[in-house]
């Protein structure tokens, strides 16, 4: 796929995402493109996962994986693209603001996170 072909792709998966969540940087002549994932995966840390053309088979995975699990506006697409590639669950104080339908999406990228620094909260119980 040519530069400009991944690209286009990656923001046509990313489309709906709030515009503050999809960033660029161009540098050395190569355009880059990231989620941001701020708090996400550790307690008052700034953070962006990269999107690259090999990963855009997962974005794209996951962008169907939260629209089959009720999300079908799939806001959370970064942070589940991000947890899958860094193969790590998000910290636990961040599941109460994703729909209880989607965590065992969130729980398949990683083992439990032990709760200390950076992970302050235990992932709370789903209510039945």
């Amino acid at each position: 796929m040519t530069d400009e072909a991944w690209i286009l792709e990656a923001l046509r998966l990313t489309a709906g995402e709030p515009a503050d969540s999809v960033f660029w940087r161009h540098s050395e002549g190569a355009l880059k493109l990231y989620f941001l994932c701020n708090d996400v995966f550790a307690w008052g840390c700034a953070d962006a996962e990269e999107i690259t053309e090999a990963n855009l088979p997962m974005l794209a995975q996951a962008r169907a994986d939260l629209a089959a699990n009720g999300d079908k506006y799939a806001d959370h697409l970064g942070d589940l693209y991000s947890a899958r590639v860094r193969k790590l669950r998000p910290q636990g104080a961040c599941y109460p603001y994703y729909p209880e339908l989607i965590w065992p999406l969130f729980d398949a990228c990683g083992p439990e996170r032990e709760v200390g620094m950076g992970n302050p909260k235990p992932r709370p119980e789903e209510t039945k």
